[in-house]
């Protein structure tokens, strides 16, 4: 956002805290930063506020500035998959919501929200993706060389949590198939320095890669934590084992409020198991490589996980998503006709 010109009042890249206790532990920054960017818009109302997922913060923002501007909230939080009456509660904030999952929409439709289902904007971001031999090329991998990648999150709790059971499992995969090349994604620059630390520690071949696109592409399969990822991979057609761990204070929480027994959004989508999930005690170095060889090891089953993959993928919207959401915010500031909505379309 600081590249293409918009003015940062606070960089938030490195606020990502993941748990209710954990966060808790960061209340009275978080709070401060929540007082003084309410009163600031209070005191110079922007013509439209649009507040981007981060529903911890953003939920109590909109809250407090309620009324003062119009509101577009972009990826709302996932409310079809948890129990309770949050769906409403956010209807309540009365802000326009524009939901990346269709089924979201309908959740939050039925709890009388005013919402609309724009598309997923990994969608656009996957078409920029360079075919996978390509991206091999440009990594030194053959056309046909068996890839491991890794992509274990984008924030500091995953990688403490994520990384070295991923790294032990890339061991013992090669142990098993000493043919298989592997892949790290690096999610932000500013983890560079402690990925390459554990890598070297490790000792294994592993090339490091900036973004985690290229590494899926050029994957046969990939190790990767629950999120937003699995959707990329999933547009990809990316054969995947779905991993995760929290604190167990947040994994208990997590199991009380949840309404469907599934982690990776694949599977949701599909409500079915179509890519396996090792979650918690789970995701442990043996289990992580025994998946992982099952996929590498079974060419027909890895290909009906492909094609499921890429049948699921068309219920997330036609490519356009984020023109979508910009002639949203723009109807909501009153700045174009119908007409010129639908030329943005």
């Amino acid at each position: 956002m600081a590249a293409a010109g918009v003015s940062l009042i606070e960089d938030s890249s490195a606020w990502g805290v993941i748990g209710w206790f954990e966060a808790a532990r960061h209340l009275r920054p978080f709070l401060r930063r929540l007082r003084t960017l309410a009163v600031r818009l209070r005191a110079n109302p922007p013509d439209v506020l649009v507040p981007i997922d981060f529903p911890g913060f953003n939920l109590a923002l909109l809250k407090r500035v309620r009324g003062c501007c119009p509101a577009v909230y972009y990826v709302p939080p996932m409310v079809s998959v948890r129990r309770g009456r949050r769906a409403a509660r956010v209807a309540a904030l009365g802000a326009r919501l524009l939901a990346v999952f269709p089924f979201e929409a309908d959740a939050y439709r039925r709890a009388g929200a005013n919402v609309t289902f724009v598309g997923h904007p990994a969608i656009d971001h996957i078409r920029a993706v360079e075919p996978a031999d390509a991206v091999r090329r440009g990594l030194s991998l053959t056309a046909d060389a068996p890839v491991l990648g890794l992509l274990p999150g984008s924030r500091r709790q995953e990688l403490a949590l994520l990384l070295p059971p991923m790294l032990e499992a890339a061991r013992r995969v090669l142990t098993a198939q000493p043919a298989v090349r592997l892949l790290l994604s690096c999610a932000s620059p500013i983890f560079r320095a402690e990925i390459e630390a554990a890598v070297a520690a490790s000792g294994l071949p592993i090339t490091v890669v900036d973004g985690g696109r290229d590494v899926m592409a050029a994957s046969t399969v990939v190790l990767l934590a629950s999120g937003t990822a699995t959707v990329e991979a999933m547009l990809l057609g990316v054969p995947m084992v779905v991993v995760y761990r929290a604190s167990w204070s947040t994994w208990w929480l997590a199991n009380l409020i949840k309404a469907v027994p599934w982690a990776a959004l694949p599977n949701i989508l599909a409500r079915e198991v179509v890519v396996p999930e090792l979650l918690q005690r789970r995701a442990a170095a043996d289990a992580m490589s025994a998946a992982a060889l099952d996929v590498l090891t079974h060419p027909e089953a890895r290909e009906r996980m492909r094609r499921r993959l890429l049948d699921l993928a068309e219920a997330l919207g036609p490519p356009g998503a984020s023109r979508r959401a910009a002639a949203e915010v723009l109807a909501a500031m009153g700045a174009v006709t119908l007409k010129a909505q639908m030329a943005i379309k």
